[in-house]
């Protein structure tokens, strides 16, 4: 069961994720894991919102007194997930999480 007041204190960063269209599927005093989908057309649009959503929790966090996020590329990983047919469809270059790629 989860700590209550740690899902209220949360629950700012579920919301405005959702508002994005992902889902905050776990969460852990540490690590935050976002979830979506997209058609592949829409590839370019997904990657662009994602880079906006990863920009409103690095926001988010300072001012809730958290560390900064982690940028380093060891530490935040953008896994793509599409047939073998549809892989010629995904991006190939960085996702861009704040001021790096």
């Amino acid at each position: 069961m989860p700590d209550p007041v740690y899902s209220v204190y949360t629950a700012d960063l579920v919301g405005f994720v959702q508002v994005q269209g992902f889902r905050p599927c776990m969460l852990t005093s540490d690590d935050t894991q976002i979830y979506g989908s997209c058609r592949p057309s829409a590839v370019a649009d997904f990657q662009v919102r994602l880079s906006a959503c990863i920009d409103d929790v690095a926001a988010w966090m300072p001012a809730n007194r958290l560390q900064q996020l982690n940028t380093r590329p060891n530490k935040t990983e953008l896994l793509w997930c599409a047939t073998a047919r549809r892989r010629h469809q995904l991006p190939t270059s960085a996702l861009r999480i704040g001021l790096t790629s």
